[in-house]
């Protein structure tokens, strides 16, 4: 399975799972479909109009019960952690609903017209480098229902860049014309798991029949490939469904019913966010006085208007504009290191979230502006001195983080590899993954003087 895999990208699980595990799976979240009650049901004409319609994890709030047939499967566990030699973490829950007609134009369609692949540094789902697929098809994906076609090796064409000591940039593969992409179907049946390098590219066909083509497209990453944009939250009733042995594939969770969802509107899971920003001389920016004391840059956090579900949790945007309005401050770039949690300051306001970032400017010391005293650039000794005088809001934990930071680390100590985040909004500036670029690669991870993504080259 391991040679096969790197070798192609992907590897199929035939029938893996019997057809009552795969009906007691589809049955809840078909029902939700014809309901309305899922993420794109106010993006558009309704199921069963014809459409791409999505569903992200809020099934399995009153529906833990599937995880057992899905992401906590003992086989497609396995097999995952077995692919990726350590401990797998549960990224993406999303559901696809492709009525009779999904997929189809005016014009006829073009194989390879669609092809794309999904690292993506605007998305919790998507910016991570050691990741994989697991797809779970509801009925036979068929040549009329619409199969999912894959490129064999394409995966090999995105490779990983050395690390500047903080996170790796990846040479993108720019994905070019539909005639100089070569598809195969994979033929995946019923009860099949189809396991694919997140770098893979592929393309779901339109559905020429005249039934539902609906399945359940999973993401893993690695523990040591944390998400740049930060991990996606779940429900907590899936979290204490599962079993002790599958509980570390669902870590990052809220009970307060705010999760990784879309109702007319993003829902809020992330409320605060915190900046370690480090200059070109490894020293830290602390706001504050000597008087009062420092503390790390933070803003409210909040999701992006316009974002879809597979957007969700990327509050990014909001740091971006915090950083620029208060602190002067353009940060091209942010790169996750870890997530604070526990009740909200206010009785009855449910649960807090706060999510902590890593940057690394390429000038010493910026100056911002803030007055001078109001703001400081330490070293690792003076954040020590001022933890030591009592002068550090949360001072530990930011000696921690900045360790981790330095050290390319995370919370147990354990190396991971980091690569670039940034809002969900900047996806207008990323071209390489989509149809119809001319050959080469895009470097994810250069910025222009006004803290954009570069350019792709005509």
């Amino acid at each position: 399975m391991k040679e096969e895999f790197e070798k192609n990208g992907y590897y199929v699980l035939r029938g893996v799972l019997t057809e009552a595990e795969v009906d007691q799976l589809a049955m809840p979240i078909r029902a939700a479909f014809t309901r309305g009650d899922y993420d794109t049901f106010h993006r558009g004409p309704a199921y069963p109009a014809a459409g791409i319609h999505s569903m992200g994890p809020r099934v399995l709030e009153d529906h833990p019960e599937i995880a057992d047939v899905s992401l906590a499967h003992p086989k497609i566990m396995e097999a995952i952690e077995e692919l990726f030699g350590e401990p797998a973490t549960l990224a993406q829950y999303w559901s696809i609903m492709r009525p009779p007609g999904a997929g189809l134009a005016d014009k006829p369609f073009v194989n390879g017209s669609g092809a794309h692949y999904d690292y993506k540094p605007w998305r919790c789902v998507g910016s991570y480098v050691k990741w994989m697929f697991a797809v779970i098809p509801f009925i036979d994906y068929t040549e009329t229902a619409g199969p999912l076609t894959v490129s064999p090796g394409s995966h090999l064409k995105s490779p990983l860049m050395p690390s500047d000591g903080r996170v790796h940039p990846v040479e993108a593969a720019q994905v070019p014309k539909a005639s100089e992409i070569e598809l195969i179907d994979p033929s995946l049946k019923k009860g099949d798991v189809v396991l694919m390098n997140g770098f893979l590219w592929h393309e779901p066909r339109p559905n020429y029949g005249n039934s539902d083509r609906c399945g359940l497209y999973m993401k893993f990453h690695a523990k040591s490939s944390p998400p740049a944009c930060g991990p996606t939250i779940y429900p907590t009733a899936v979290h204490e469904h599962l079993s002790d042995e599958a509980k570390h594939l669902v870590p990052y969770h809220r009970g307060d019913g705010r999760f990784a969802s879309i109702e007319e509107e993003p829902v809020d899971c992330i409320e605060e966010g915190q900046v370690l920003i480090e200059d070109r001389d490894e020293k830290v920016l602390v706001l504050g006085n000597e008087v009062d004391g420092w503390r790390l840059p933070r803003f409210d956090a909040k999701e992006d208007a316009t974002a879809m579900i597979l957007d969700a949790c990327n509050v990014m945007g909001s740091i971006f504009k915090g950083a620029e309005e208060e602190l002067g401050l353009k940060l091209p770039w942010l790169s996750w290191l870890v997530d604070l949690a526990g009740p909200a300051a206010a009785e009855d306001a449910g649960e807090w979230r706060c999510r902590v970032y890593g940057h690394r400017t390429k000038t010493s010391a910026p100056t911002l502006k803030l007055s001078d005293g109001e703001y400081a650039w330490m070293s690792t000794e003076q954040l020590k001195e001022a933890v030591t005088d009592n002068k550090l809001t949360d001072g530990a934990d930011i000696l921690k983080w900045l360790h981790m930071w330095q050290n390319e680390e995370d919370e147990d100590g354990q190396p991971v590899t980091r690569s670039f985040g940034v809002p969900s909004t900047h996806v207008a500036y990323f071209k390489y993954n989509g149809n119809g670029n001319p050959e080469g690669t895009y470097l994810v991870g250069e910025f222009d003087e006004n803290g954009l993504p570069m350019p792709a080259e005509a």
